[in-house]
């Protein structure tokens, strides 16, 4: 795809519900519909949220139980891939993303940085710029 390429597209999909979660939080909390458009920090708030979340589906390496269960893992429907499992670390590898994916030509593992700036720049510009 052009925008994006596996499963690319939820770095949309996240940084859109961070953004909009932090916006109904905003509502909510100080009872002003317009909070959210005058103040910065609540959009730094979600970007940040969103580059943790990406971060953290990058790297997701649960531990297995035991020995036993290694054999099952590899074996079963769930995982068929036997690279899925690290045997020295006793660690699966399993992820939510993979290495070919990204997100407008930009693989998956930069996106978490990019939305860091994001937020860092939105926060410093100021918002006679942003609008």
């Amino acid at each position: 795809m052009i925008i994006h390429r596996g499963r690319g597209g939820l770095v949309f999909v996240i940084t859109f519900a961070c953004l909009f979660i932090t916006e109904l939080f905003t509502r909510n909390h100080f009872h002003d519909d317009r909070y959210y458009q005058q103040h910065k920090w609540p959009a730094l708030i979600g970007f940040l949220a969103a580059a943790a979340i990406i971060q953290m589906l990058i790297q997701r390496k649960p531990q297995v139980p035991a020995a036993q269960e290694k054999d099952w893992l590899v074996s079963s429907s769930i995982d068929p891939n036997p690279e899925g499992l690290d045997t020295e670390s006793n660690m699966a590898k399993w992820r939510i993303f993979r290495k070919s994916d990204s997100f407008f030509v930009i693989p998956i593992r930069f996106w978490p940085w990019i939305l860091c700036a994001l937020g860092i720049l939105m926060y410093v510009l100021p918002l006679s710029l942003l609008e």
